[in-house]
């Protein structure tokens, strides 16, 4: 984990606490947060370069990737869902993608060389903020993510990865829930040189709940004054609180690439899928 410095610390400091997504592409994730840029922490396999596809040197022609609902699901909402899908695409700037509902599955086509970003078009992006009860080191094996469908006013049994060592996080119910993040930007952090990160903010409301949550935790002994942050099942971060934020802003990092951080950003912008989605094939055609 990098150094943290006092600015960071301020905030949601990464103070012996990150942890690394199991199912997201397994890469590292940590938080900080405070007010806008205070905190700092590294993206997962950081690196100023990437870009808002994906990018496999070879991959011409074009993929074909079909996704069917986890339960039975209206036209309406694959509707909705896909609407959601185009969003993100959008807003990761994909070129000569078409995302189409067939009769009760979405399809999303587009360059092959950007298949990873389009698969990401279909992740849930289920987000909250949990505080932490235990945290227990595990095997791999014994590691999995928790049930993404897990109500988020229950507890919750989830991983995640902090360094070379899987950590078991027993997690309270959702206290600050996704829907209160009003905006996610993927940013660089040129200052530090920590790598790739997302810059979250809150609404009114989710700050306020934010900053009363923390305050909670800030005088806790560790693991009870951990808050992880947990996306479909996984625990990307769970960093320790030094006191209450009220800055209104957080920042999730872990060795992002820019890719990575732009997919997680546009994810968070867009809103988690009203439908969760299985991937059920994909195909390519060469050009």
């Amino acid at each position: 984990m990098a150094a943290v410095v006092v600015a960071a610390c301020l905030g949601l400091a990464a103070c012996g606490g990150s942890s690394q997504p199991l199912t997201r592409g397994g890469k590292s994730g940590s938080a900080s947060a405070g007010g806008a840029g205070d905190g700092s922490g590294a993206g997962s396999s950081a690196s100023p370069s990437g870009g808002g596809t994906a990018s496999a040197s070879g991959q011409g022609g074009q993929v074909y990737i079909d996704f069917a609902p986890e339960t039975s699901s209206s036209g309406a909402d694959l509707e909705r869902t896909a609407t959601l899908m185009r969003k993100r695409a959008k807003a990761l700037r994909l070129g000569g993608v078409e995302i189409t509902v067939r009769g009760r599955e979405i399809s999303v086509s587009g360059p092959a060389s950007s298949q990873e970003t389009l698969r990401s078009l279909g992740w849930t992006a289920e987000l909250g903020f949990r505080p932490v009860l235990s945290a227990q080191p595990v095997d791999k094996g014994q590691c999995r993510a928790a049930d993404a469908s897990a109500s988020a006013s229950e507890p919750l049994t989830a991983c995640g990865k902090t360094g070379g060592t899987y950590v078991s996080y027993s997690l309270k119910p959702v206290a600050v829930p996704g829907t209160d993040v009003s905006a996610a930007e993927a940013t660089y952090d040129k200052q530090s040189g920590a790598g790739w990160l997302v810059q979250i903010k809150f609404t009114a409301a989710g700050s306020k709940r934010f900053a009363q949550v923390t305050g909670e935790l800030a005088p806790q002994q560790p693991p009870a004054n951990q808050f992880a942050i947990v996306v479909d099942g996984t625990v990307l971060s769970a960093p320790s609180v030094n006191q209450a934020l009220t800055g209104g802003e957080a920042q999730i990092s872990g060795s992002f690439t820019q890719r990575e951080a732009e997919e997680l950003a546009a994810q968070l912008n867009s809103g988690a899928l009203p439908v969760r989605l299985n991937e059920q094939s994909v195909s390519r055609m060469r050009s």
